[in-house]
């Protein structure tokens, strides 16, 4: 069985018997990957607090042959986010993260832009970045990450450029000038757009020169509706967001 450890993010957990319970990790150098974690459920076991929702940690592991499913023997934290994960303020929204990657990501998927994108959303609200923006900055790259953002520049039916307001298409797959447009539901207007293209060089932290600039509340609505869409799902977390009620 070979061995080795992976360092990662805790996406989740459920129980699989009285003692063991399934893991979900955001790892660094795999990916995204479901473990057992081996009498995780017992009063007394070995991995303490360390399976906390989006605690990074460093685990030992092992693969059997042609199983997807790893098996931690042991772990430990190398940083925390309790306090800030597991706030009032926070934590509905972290669980809608976690639920997103949860339905997005394939198992083994060695992309370390996502891990990276959360190491940076979990810092920045330690900083102090408000929780809504950090959201939405989550929701646009995650899309982007997966090849399922639309381009913010161009239209989708007539390739008309440098839009002023657009249109988004009904099925989520792209935006339409004034000319293109017919019953779609949500729009975004100049800054909106200019703020999907500003996340693609700029990082989270310098979030808040965008506020009373754009809608905050829709987008995150709209991205939201969009992933939604795209795994043909519903994100039952959602319900718990104040912006997307």
């Amino acid at each position: 069985m070979p061995q080795g450890f992976v360092r990662a993010f805790i996406l989740g957990s459920s129980p699989i018997n009285e003692q063991d319970k399934f893991v979900f990790l955001l790892s660094q150098e795999k990916g995204f990957l479901k473990a057992i974690a081996p009498g995780s459920l017992k009063v007394k076991n070995r991995f303490g607090s360390l399976f906390e929702l989006f605690t990074k940690g460093e685990f030992s592991c092992y693969w059997k042959e042609n199983k997807e499913i790893i098996t931690i023997s042991k772990g430990e934290i190398i940083k925390s986010y309790f306090n800030t994960v597991s706030n009032p303020e926070n934590i509905f929204y972290f669980y809608l993260i976690s639920e997103i990657l949860l339905k997005s990501l394939a198992p083994n998927q060695q992309d370390k832009r996502v891990f990276k994108l959360m190491e940076s959303i979990l810092n920045n609200r330690v900083e102090g970045v408000e929780i809504n923006f950090l959201l939405l900055y989550f929701l646009i790259w995650i899309l982007r990450i997966e090849g399922m953002m639309f381009n913010p520049s161009i239209c989708y039916n007539c390739f008309l450029k440098d839009i002023n307001k657009a249109w988004v298409k009904n099925n989520f797959r792209g935006i339409l000038c004034e000319k293109c447009k017919s019953n779609e539901k949500f729009t975004l207007n100049t800054e909106e757009l200019n703020y999907i293209k500003w996340t693609e060089k700029n990082p989270p932290k310098n979030s808040n020169i965008w506020k009373n600039k754009i809608d905050i509340n829709k987008m995150i609505k709209l991205f939201v509706k969009k992933i939604e869409s795209h795994t043909e799902s519903t994100l039952k977390s959602s319900r718990y967001i104040t912006e997307l009620n």
